[in-house]
């Protein structure tokens, strides 16, 4: 059997192959930022002239994505003047290398906009380190995670509102199957959460949920998931394959630093 012996050309061929694999990842994101920053100015330009937004898909010049906090068709004023991520940053008593999500080829870093989670403690210009999911691991989502879900169009098209974001953020409750009666779901509620015992929210829940079975009735099952305004506890029910991302950890910035916490 043949030896594998060292050879230091070959260590140097790997690491040069490493480095520029870095460089040429390093590249692609300047240049996006680059990209990113003249588009922002081109649509802030558009609104100084014309008076009117431009729908940016949600990508911000930081190479994040928006996604809002409560209602999606409501404009929010985003945090301005924070400085960029790097790659570590302190989490509990250790450090959290976050390039894995800087350098992903999707997003998977998004940018909280609205105050909408303010009672969950994720705030207006927070940053979200989320994980990719597909419909089989949307299905095992469970309570008490923050998912990242993409707005359905057509369902606010049937309300005759215009979308300002492709994502919203919403805290999950539980699954719901749609031929499920209010008074079940009220029932399994109050076994998890002490909010459905008050009746405005029990009132607030079941307008909801009829709205919603009638506009998916086709779905055999729809996630239930709560967000705040001002401060007051509102429901909201999506298809499950419409969950597309879930929160690890959230970044908060105190003024002098990013600071991480995990979320799962």
């Amino acid at each position: 059997m043949a030896l594998l012996m060292f050879n230091p050309y070959n260590l140097r061929v790997m690491r040069k192959n490493a480095n520029f694999a870095n460089h040429k990842c390093a590249l692609r994101r300047i240049l996006l930022i680059n990209m990113l920053k003249l588009k922002q100015l081109v649509s802030n330009l558009y609104h100084f002239a014309f008076g009117k937004e431009v729908h940016t898909n949600g990508m911000n010049a930081d190479g994040t994505m928006s996604v809002a906090a409560g209602d999606p068709t409501l404009s929010v004023t985003p945090l301005k003047g924070l400085e960029m991520l790097p790659d570590r940053i302190p989490c509990e008593n250790s450090m959290l290398d976050i390039s894995k999500y800087k350098q992903s080829e999707n997003p998977l870093i998004f940018t909280v906009e609205g105050s909408s989670m303010s009672p969950e403690d994720i705030s207006n210009g927070d940053k979200l380190l989320c994980r990719k999911v597909d419909a089989d691991a949307a299905k095992l989502i469970g309570k008490g995670k923050f998912v990242v879900i993409a707005v359905d169009k057509e369902y606010y098209e049937s309300k005759n509102k215009e979308l300002k974001f492709d994502y919203k953020l919403r805290h999950t409750l539980l699954k719901v199957p749609v031929e499920s009666s209010i008074e079940k779901l009220i029932d399994s509620l109050k076994k998890i959460t002490n909010s459905i015992f008050l009746e405005e929210n029990q009132k607030n829940l079941e307008i909801k949920y009829n709205e919603a079975i009638g506009f998916y009735k086709d779905k055999k099952e729809l996630m239930l998931s709560v967000t705040y305004r001002k401060g007051n506890l509102r429901y909201s029910f999506h298809p499950v394959d419409l969950i597309q991302y879930v929160a690890e950890y959230v970044l908060k910035h105190n003024g002098e630093e990013w600071r991480a916490k995990k979320l799962e």
